[in-house]
């Protein structure tokens, strides 16, 4: 695989073996952030977050280690090497040159703080006190607005934090591609609306957390999960985790009350799993960055997908409902398939985006976009969140908020520090609906397949064109080689369109 050269063959060597060393710590830090969010005590978290500004600060300095910017000035010059090659030295040269602008202080701390203002937000929530966080909020913004002038201080600050979870995004691009989407989805809203309202009362009945467990469990196998390769666990907010290359966990959380709440966040992030288990650009280039995701939109395309594309679909059903029906029992007993099809996908206008169906989920991340500009912009301060929130939902989905827990407290991104990780959600919708058409085109009685819970050529289908391409590619590039075209949103308005017809 490596290049010709000796000499070259050595260096970018080299660089793997750093990269890997710099992996494994990345791994040891996430088993300590998916236990915080599963199992700690809560007396633990002082502690834990020093842990995980230690382990922050170890992998920093792995990233910029000088060996690297030596090593990369030297493999840069070389004219033969392999597709592979070029890829992984451009990906390391940015990494590296967006590492060494952040001071090693500054990414612990900021470790630190993240973790602490998690668990702020995790009380406040339950606690439905926005005062609680508010604090560790601001703190997160404002070491935020450190970071991007850190790493380009001649740069609209929203631009650089954008770049981090979609690279070459800008506000602009964004907004221009979420202008068309907000005119495409507040029209199809006007449609649905007009019709009879979809009873989805049987849904809204108790089902224990242990039916719900087992309903989860069954469909992780399903949709091709290997259990053996990773486990399911609860948390406040569904999420998904590698801790190794065959350690992807996810998480789900039990409503009892609406227990497709559980399901579907179980598939989702089953999607999100898959991406990760599948990522394989090349075995010498295993546990580099080259082997990760390419970004958060390719990343949620694949959750999106295997979430609404499949999993909300009329063939899936056909094969996986007898199961789900038996398991829970009395409010599904007189309930036929076509009938919980149609429930699973109403459309309605709601408060909680992890819920909100496939027309309205668009218009709920355009409204994080806007208050996350605001925010990083300064034209909106911490203390007026909750009221800018609930203005934009009434706005824009037209409902009054109630609380802060089913407002601006029922997302755990800004506590994490994510601010521009939210557009990568809507956009992952749009890279989804492009694979979906290119996949149905190539996949004969794809819909048939389905029915008959026959997953396999599409999970071969994305493994191969997608998954184990992991940075191969950028973002946009890859979408090109796939679809044979850039960036379209007319085909998620087409897929919605049909659909919901």
């Amino acid at each position: 695989m490596f290049s010709k050269g000796a000499t070259m063959r050595q260096e970018i060597a080299k660089l793997v073996e750093l990269d890997r060393q710099r992996t494994l710590l990345t791994h040891i830090g996430a088993v300590l952030g998916w236990d915080q969010e599963t199992y700690l005590p809560e007396k633990g978290i002082e502690e834990r977050s020093e842990q995980l500004s230690l382990i922050e600060g170890l992998a920093h300095e792995k990233a910029v280690d000088p060996q690297i910017g030596e090593l990369l000035a030297a493999t840069e010059a070389a004219k033969d090497l392999s597709p592979e090659e070029a890829a992984y030295v451009k990906l390391t040269r940015r990494e590296y040159d967006k590492e060494t602008k952040l001071p090693s202080e500054f990414v612990m701390e900021y470790a630190k703080q993240a973790s602490l203002s998690q668990a702020a937000w995790s009380q406040a929530k339950s606690a439905n006190d926005f005062s609680l966080f508010a604090p560790h909020l601001e703190t997160m913004i404002r070491m935020n607005k450190e970071r991007a002038a850190y790493l380009d201080s001649g740069r609209k600050p929203y631009d650089v934090l954008l770049d981090l979870f979609e690279y070459g995004s800008t506000e602009a691009s964004v907004a221009a591609v979420f202008s068309v989407m907000k005119k495409d989805l507040v029209a199809l809203l006007d449609k649905i609306a007009a019709q009879p309202p979809v009873d989805d009362s049987f849904l809204h009945v108790p089902v224990s957390a242990e039916i719900q467990a087992k309903m989860s469990r069954y469909l992780m196998d399903a949709v091709g999960y290997d259990q053996k390769r990773g486990r399911l666990d609860t948390t406040a907010h569904p999420f998904t985790t590698t801790l190794g290359r065959d350690d992807v966990r996810i998480t789900t959380r039990y409503v009892e009350n609406y227990f497709p709440s559980s399901i579907f966040s179980t598939i989702h992030e089953s999607g999100h799993a898959l991406y990760e288990m599948n990522i394989d650009p090349h075995p010498d280039f295993r546990g580099t960055r080259l082997a990760e995701a390419v970004s958060m939109a390719v990343h949620e395309s694949q959750s999106r997908m295997l979430e609404n594309f499949v999993g909300r679909s009329r063939a899936f059903w056909e094969k996986h409902y007898p199961a789900i029906q038996a398991m829970a029992g009395e409010p599904l007993a007189n309930v036929d398939v076509d009938r919980f099809v149609k429930a699973i996908n109403k459309v309605e206008r709601s408060l909680i985006r992890t819920e909100a169906d496939e027309v309205t989920y668009g218009l709920h991340v355009i409204v994080r976009f806007e208050l996350e500009s605001a925010i990083i912009s300064g034209n909106l301060a911490v203390k007026d969140i909750p009221q800018a929130w609930n203005a934009k939902i009434k706005e824009l989905l037209g409902l009054d908020v109630p609380n802060d827990r089913l407002g601006c407290l029922q997302d755990v991104h800004w506590s994490m520090g994510a601010f521009g990780y939210f557009p990568s959600y809507a956009l992952g919708n749009l890279y989804a609906a492009q694979f979906w058409e290119v996949m149905q085109e190539q996949i004969p009685n794809l819909e048939q397949k389905i029915s008959r819970g026959e997953l396999g050529d599409m999970q071969q289908w994305l493994k191969v064109n997608v998954h184990s391409k992991g940075s191969l590619y950028l973002p946009g590039e890859l979408l090109q080689k796939v679809t044979g075209k850039p960036l379209d949103p007319s085909c998620f308005a087409r897929y919605l369109n049909k659909k919901f017809s």
